[in-house]
């Protein structure tokens, strides 16, 4: 495969190349000379898309009072599955 370098100095990554190594938009080219040869490195872009939600299903309910105490017992209360259900003989605090 071959590309034309443009005015400016850009070449076009063909999309083949593109798909097979998951160069997207936004990704940076890192570019220098090894043995007069150039050489293109890609780094991934930041990430954009938003996390909001993701643990949207996980989540069981959200106190009203969001005070330190009233946090404290929910998460208390709240069973860890790695763990089983809380004591309940056992003083949180």
């Amino acid at each position: 495969m071959t590309s034309r370098v443009g005015e400016r100095g850009q070449i076009t990554i063909e999309k083949a190349i593109r798909e097979q190594l998951a160069i997207y938009a936004g990704d940076e080219a890192v570019q220098r000379v090894e043995n007069g040869r150039i050489v293109i490195e890609i780094v991934p872009g930041r990430h954009t898309r938003s996390l909001a939600g993701a643990l949207a299903a996980d989540v069981q309910r959200q106190p009203q009072d969001e005070t330190w105490e009233t946090l404290r017992q929910a998460a208390w209360e709240t069973p860890d599955p790695d763990r089983g259900p809380p004591d309940p003989d056992r003083d949180p605090a």
